[in-house]
């Protein structure tokens, strides 16, 4: 193995070599695989359009979300709606 190691949940060990030959499945489509899409978001009945909001926070916590989404080349929207869903998720597996 050449590259990190990482663990999962469930005690499997996913490796970059893993990773690498997930992605190349994803980008070929899945061969073989039998995949639905859906619509709409995992947490909602019906899909609603999204609406901005407004928070406060101070420039300090704005650089650091500012760059943290560029390095996991998101939307500072999308990494905020990413952090939120992941805070929220156990409400929604209740």
């Amino acid at each position: 193995m050449t590259g990190r190691r990482y663990i999962a949940e469930n005690g499997t060990e996913i490796t970059d070599e893993l990773v690498d030959r997930w992605a190349e499945e994803a980008e070929n489509g899945f061969p073989g695989a039998e995949v639905t899409p859906f619509e709409g978001r995992a947490w909602e009945a019906d899909t609603e359009p999204l609406r901005p909001r407004t928070i406060r926070l101070s420039d300090a916590m704005g650089h650091l979300i500012e760059a943290d989404a560029k390095r996991n080349h998101m939307s500072v929207s999308a990494w905020t709606r990413a952090a939120m869903t992941e805070r929220l998720s156990h409400l929604v597996d209740a």
